[in-house]
Order: structure tokens, then sequence, then C-alpha cells
């Protein structure tokens, strides 16, 4: 009888994970960063200074639950 080992993959989010999101800041914020290179917070608590096109990534999980929060 053979052993078959069963791969599971490796689902724990390290703080790079952030990066591979685009999230919601507020506007202000955002143009203030674009305009003096400030950090920016967002929704989900990510701090960074933006330098990307958040358009091409999907949209942070946490900061989309938390907008949709705030709508209702």
């Amino acid at each position: 009888m053979e052993t078959e080992v069963i791969e599971r993959p490796d689902t724990r989010t390290t703080d790079g994970d952030h990066d591979r999101f685009s999230h919601y800041v507020d506007k202000t914020a955002l143009t203030r960063s674009a305009v003096s290179g400030e950090t920016v917070v967002a929704l989900c608590g990510k701090k960074w200074v933006p330098t990307h096109d958040g358009e091409r990534y999907p949209v942070c999980p946490a900061c989309k639950e938390i907008y949709a929060g705030l709508r209702s």
C-alpha cells in the first residue's frame, strides 16, 4: 500500500498581500498624496503612498466590505 501526499495551498496572508489590491481611499487624501507624496490610509487600514493605477487590480475585499457597511 502506498501513501499519497496531497499538498494544500498556502492561504495565509502577509503584509504584502495588500499590494495585490486596489483600496478605497478618501478622494481628497488621494489628491493630496499625488501632489505632496503623503501617505494615505485605506478603509481597511493599509497605509501607503499610491504610485500605481488602482484600476489594474481587484478591489480589496476588506475595503469592499467596510464600504458596503457604510452605505447601508
